[in-house]
């Protein structure tokens, strides 16, 4: 996975320190460049104008160019730090689409998308969330307004035994990002995988009930044998027992993890209200930012 194209969503009235902070360390990485992309759309002004068309072009260019100029101090910002980063903008109310496009055009490595936290101290998400985490075809950034630690950790979250069409391929996936961040931000790599075995209760044949403790063993082994197996020796093995949803942000806060690797699986909303998302299940939970990432054959429903 490369990271030399930086494609930023920014809305320009929830910029924040922690933002900036961030895209200044992206952007003084030797051959980054940050182009800084902002999907405008008021619906306010659209109203204003429902029966002179004339009057609300005029009105979305003037509006465009005072988000223009809000870009480019931002792009000067960057560049005071040594970094290379230019801007562009849209006018398009479904932010979702008018970004996963500009991906596409850009050829963006990796796309960042600013992620807010909710009055009650949920994350916020919107449908059009949802469908950028779906559908966008690179690897997608989800950033929280808080700093990176000085030497961050970042953590790839595995499963060889997934039940999707090609298991090994997503996890590569998510090593590659994993390894590509971890260089670009140098960070400390860990790898966590988890498992379950099945419950001593739900287990009525008394021969296997007396060999329960060996049953266990064996699949730990079997997790343990096929984790090693697929990740360098650079990283740091977790490998925990219990549900996904529950152990990452229990490991997350315990070794002050900063990012997150994972895979993400296209679904579409009957399946996601039926049989969930570890994305929307984990993402609730955890403090530190995501990195998402598809499989290698994925196509985005979104074109150019």
């Amino acid at each position: 996975m490369k990271t030399e194209r930086v494609l930023v969503h920014i809305d320009t009235a929830q910029v924040s320190d922690a933002l900036i902070q961030k895209l200044m360390i992206l952007a003084q990485k030797k051959g980054t460049i940050i182009e800084l992309f902002s999907c405008c759309y008021n619906q306010s002004l659209h109203r204003s104008y429902l029966f002179d068309d004339e009057a609300e072009k005029h009105a979305i260019a003037g509006y465009l160019h005072q988000e223009e100029a809000k870009l480019i101090r931002l792009a000067e910002q960057l560049e005071e730090q040594g970094g290379r980063a230019s801007y562009d903008l849209t006018w398009n109310r479904n932010v979702a689409e008018g970004l996963i496009r500009k991906a596409l055009r850009y050829r963006a490595d990796i796309v960042v998308f600013p992620i807010g936290r909710h009055a009650h101290g949920h994350y916020l998400f919107r449908q059009g969330d949802w469908q950028l985490i779906a559908q966008c075809p690179v690897p997608l950034l989800l950033m929280r307004d808080q700093q990176w630690a000085v030497h961050p950790r970042i953590a790839a979250l595995v499963d060889p035994f997934h039940h999707c069409d090609e298991p090994q391929a997503l996890d590569n996936q998510v090593l590659k990002g994993l390894q590509a961040l971890s260089e670009l931000l140098v960070a400390e790599q860990h790898v966590v995988h988890s498992f379950a075995t099945v419950p001593q209760a739900a287990i009525f044949d008394e021969h296997l009930t007396v060999d329960y403790a060996a049953m266990h063993e064996k699949v730990k082994l079997r997790h343990t044998e096929v984790l090693q197996a697929m990740v360098g020796s650079e990283a740091i093995l977790h490998l925990e027992q219990g549900d996904v949803h529950t152990i990452i942000p229990a490991l997350a806060k315990r070794e002050s993890i900063d990012l997150l690797v994972m895979g993400s699986i296209s679904r579409g909303f009957l399946d996601r209200f039926l049989i969930g998302s570890s994305v929307e299940r984990i993402v609730d939970h955890v403090e530190c930012d995501f990195l998402l990432v598809k499989q290698p054959d994925f196509v985005s429903p979104v074109t150019e």
